[in-house]
């Protein structure tokens, strides 16, 4: 049997990320599954100390564990039992987003696809590994993890992963397609509602990998739907590296959950340490391993997304204070221009002269500018 997995995997440990976070996408059919039956969301994220602005775009990333956590309280609290595939029942590649949608389907064979899908795999998701082993009669599409979940926590994260593996492939061969074989990691059976919409469906419980067994013949398929969206990002190139996501040595992505809380107070380095599921003396060792610090970061955080605010709004300076998680104007003035060699109303004043082409002696805007990049 031959094994393709994503990446070397000695190589993805070195690069392990601070934080298990994913794209906040895939929380989406979860929170209307549970907005439709009248579910307190707010209370219930503010419980799970979660940000609670997590719909409003596609590349927000939220910690894997809090998230987990508030999965598993709130479909316990509503009553709902196998939550996972209530929610993503009807789960397509396109509620993932029109570029993800593009770069799965634009290509020729469902066997080009899943080779797209192997790259696509890491920007969504930090903590998962993908890939596919061929034997004689069928591929078997896998993922793998290197995070220990309990058995409740894990049944989510299994069912997210064969769901989305299970739309891959429908998107290629039937709509209603079910795969001979599904395997979970956890050990939780699933339940009468799981055999109700796979009936065809042989489950098997505690083992290594999640995954999927797919016939040889459907990977020579080509798309069942070229959508509209797909044809107009036809030139789309393939997903980037997940360095260029979350960071090379997986810094980035505890940059990226924490930038998901603005705007408002950015968390503790104790509620940091629970994000990492480790202790905050052990954040503290890793920041400093990779030549950071916890204030450090927030601070950086705090600096590019005023300098963000002040390109491309016209918020005050208490606005934009308060934004970023500042009571005091005075301090995030003096904090900005502590980081930026001149005051926020300068830095916007140089900025609008600059996009306007108007020449300025003073610190080179260009380089304020790429000191604090968009999101």
């Amino acid at each position: 049997m031959t094994d393709i997995s994503s990446g070397n995997v000695r190589e993805r440990d070195r690069q392990m990320t601070l934080v298990p976070c994913f794209r906040a996408e895939h929380l989406h059919p979860y929170l209307d599954l549970l907005r439709n039956i009248g579910a307190s969301l707010e209370r219930g994220l503010r419980h799970a100390r979660l940000p609670t602005l997590i719909a409003t775009g596609d590349d927000i990333y939220l910690p894997l564990f809090p998230s987990l956590t508030f999965l598993n309280n709130m479909t316990r609290k509503e009553g709902i039992d196998e939550a996972p595939l209530r929610a993503m029942g009807k789960f397509e590649i396109a509620d993932l987003g029109e570029q993800f949608l593009a770069r799965v389907i634009c290509v020729p064979t469902l066997k080009a696809a899943l080779e797209r899908f192997r790259d696509l795999v890491a920007v969504e998701d930090s903590h998962a590994m993908f890939g596919i082993s061929y034997g004689e009669t069928a591929v078997k599409l896998r993922m793998s993890a290197r995070i220990l979940l309990n058995a409740q926590d894990q049944y989510f994260d299994d069912w997210g992963d064969l769901l989305v593996m299970v739309a891959v492939v429908r998107a290629f061969a039937e709509r209603a397609w079910q795969p001979p074989e599904m395997e979970f990691r956890s050990t939780v059976i699933p339940g009468r509602y799981a055999a109700e919409q796979f009936p065809n469906t042989h489950f098997i419980t505690g083992q290594k990998f999640t995954s999927i067994t797919v016939p040889y013949e459907l990977l020579s398929l080509p798309p069942r739907v070229t959508s509209d969206v797909s044809r107009s990002h036809a030139s789309l190139p393939a997903a980037p590296p997940i360095a260029a996501v979350l960071g090379i040595d997986g810094s980035n992505s505890l940059r990226a959950v924490l930038s998901a809380y603005l705007p408002g107070q950015l968390p503790d380095i104790g509620l940091a340490a629970e994000m990492a599921g480790t202790s905050i003396r052990t954040l503290q060792r890793r920041l400093k391993e990779r030549a950071l610090s916890y204030s450090g970061l927030i601070s950086e955080i705090r600096f590019e997304a005023a300098a963000r605010l002040l390109r491309e709004t016209d918020a005050t300076a208490l606005e934009i204070a308060l934004e970023v998680g500042y009571e005091d104007p005075s301090h995030f003035c003096r904090a900005f221009k502590r980081t930026a060699g001149i005051s926020p109303r300068e830095y916007r004043r140089q900025h609008r002269l600059h996009s306007a082409g108007v020449p300025h002696n003073s610190r080179s805007i260009r380089t304020l500018c790429r000191s604090a990049p968009g999101p």
